[in-house]
């Protein structure tokens, strides 16, 4: 395949989805990731955090932050009852003590206070948690989390968060939430 068609599929493909990953096109397409991004930079298309961030505004205006105590990160797109999607950009407050390494808990408190805010349930709490984590995230690197509801019963909601870094899952999470009084 030539450079122009395969450059015409990789905006093709990032058009019908802006979130496909450059390793996902590299795969797509059978090329490296490196061709992928030189393509991208060639047509001007910014990478996939970029792209997630641009398209959660142009949705929504510009990004909300809601409070400390609702969400840990910064709030980018909201779906009551469906999805959300924060942002976290990591700084050595983050970090382990003499490491570039971001502690876990910030990472399980990102997917989990975004868990709690997609739900629409009154007096939503976690009764459990099953969650994972993929790698290690150093400092500077953007957390983005996706959380979905993927399953409704009787009071209860089951969403699946994932935190992506670098176009990385970092961390996957499953959480069952009850409301009040059920």
């Amino acid at each position: 395949m030539d450079r122009k068609h395969r450059r015409s599929q990789v905006h093709e493909a990032l058009l019908a989805d802006p979130f496909v990953t450059d390793r996902d096109l590299a795969s797509k397409l059978s090329v490296s990731v490196q061709t992928i991004r030189l393509d991208r930079l060639a047509l001007g298309i910014p990478e996939m955090r970029v792209r997630a961030l641009d398209v959660a505004e142009r949705a929504y205006g510009s990004a909300r932050l809601l409070t400390a105590h609702q969400v840990f990160g910064e709030l980018v797109d909201l779906e009551p009852g469906e999805q959300a999607i924060s942002r976290i950009s990591t700084s050595r407050e983050l970090a382990f003590s003499g490491t570039d390494e971001v502690q876990g808990h910030f990472l399980y408190a990102q997917a989990e206070t975004l868990a709690l805010a997609v739900v629409d349930i009154e007096g939503a709490k976690i009764v459990l948690a099953r969650v994972k984590f993929r790698r290690g995230v150093q400092v500077g690197e953007t957390l983005i989390a996706k959380a979905q509801v993927i399953r409704r019963s009787l009071g209860r909601q089951v969403v699946l968060a994932l935190v992506r870094a670098g176009g990385d899952e970092v961390f996957r999470g499953k959480f069952e939430v009850l409301g009040e009084g059920a």
